[in-house]
């Protein structure tokens, strides 16, 4: 029996080579690519934190032109530092006068200042709802201003509660009006009127639209706009304002790094942002 063991054994030589061989073969099959990826994933996390370092830097021209902006100063063409050692470059474009109408931007008209809107949210405790109120008021040179459309964005979260409209005998309207629903959730209502238009003149300065809406949330985020039918004053809102485009770009041994483009509105020295866009 010891004896077959020794001679079994004995057959087993060099039979431990071709193994050492394929192991090998197969480590010089997977170290190249194990190498090559974990070099890419060195160099994608350099290019992502080059990037949000980029987007930081870009950020700070961005606020920079609107510190400048608020307080009536030129913005400059470059920031004199550099943020986590890049250079940031700030083009900023004056478009003109620009209002927020059912959420889009569109150039108001020349005589925009003939024309006033505001929205207001108070409390109804008998209707146990929020009452909004939209207000048109004359405030210019032209005799009578007619009005062809009212409207409002909501807060988010709150909707118009059905036939309210009608609860109102001094609205410009009792209808039920068109609803639309933005990129944000917020909801928008607005009531387009039928030839003969309502107007506001010098005699009669004031019209009203008022409603209740119900929800949850914060009471902000909303604004209203009216639309006139002379077509030099066009749509009016209260977001209304000098529309400026401000293109900001961080930059890196002559490489850009980020770029951010911001459409701001100047409101009584105030800037409101309507978009801000990482480009690249």
């Amino acid at each position: 029996m010891i004896r077959f063991l020794k001679r079994a054994i004995a057959s087993e030589r060099g039979q431990a080579l071709p193994i050492v061989l394929a192991l090998l073969m197969l480590g010089g099959l997977t170290i190249v690519p194990t190498l090559n990826y974990a070099a890419t994933t060195l160099n994608h996390t350099r290019v992502v934190d080059k990037g949000i370092n980029g987007i930081y830097a870009a950020e700070a021209g961005i606020e920079n032109t609107l510190w400048c902006l608020s307080e009536s100063t030129s913005p400059p063409a470059q920031l004199s530092d550099n943020v986590n050692r890049m250079q940031v470059d700030i083009q900023t474009d004056d478009k003109g006068v620009f209002t927020v109408y059912f959420g889009e931007l569109v150039q108001a008209g020349s005589h925009n200042q003939h024309l006033g809107v505001s929205g207001d949210i108070v409390w109804d405790g008998g209707a146990e709802a929020w009452k909004y109120t939209i207000t048109v008021t004359w405030q210019g040179e032209t005799t009578v201003i007619h009005i062809t459309e009212v409207g409002a964005r909501l807060p988010p979260g709150y909707q118009y509660k059905p036939d309210s409209a009608a609860s109102f005998p001094d609205n410009l309207s009792a209808a039920e009006p068109a609803e639309h629903q933005d990129s944000a959730g917020a909801y928008m209502y607005k009531w387009e009127f039928p030839e003969p238009y309502p107007d506001v003149s010098k005699n009669d300065p004031i019209e009203t639209q008022s409603f209740y809406i119900t929800g949850d949330g914060e009471l902000e985020g909303d604004y209203s706009w009216v639309v006139a039918n002379r077509t030099d004053i066009g749509e009016v809102g209260e977001m209304t304002g000098e529309l400026y485009v401000i293109t900001a770009t961080a930059s890196k041994d002559s490489e850009t790094t980020a770029t951010i483009v911001a459409d701001i509105i100047m409101i009584d020295s105030v800037p409101t942002i309507i978009s801000w866009r990482v480009v690249n």
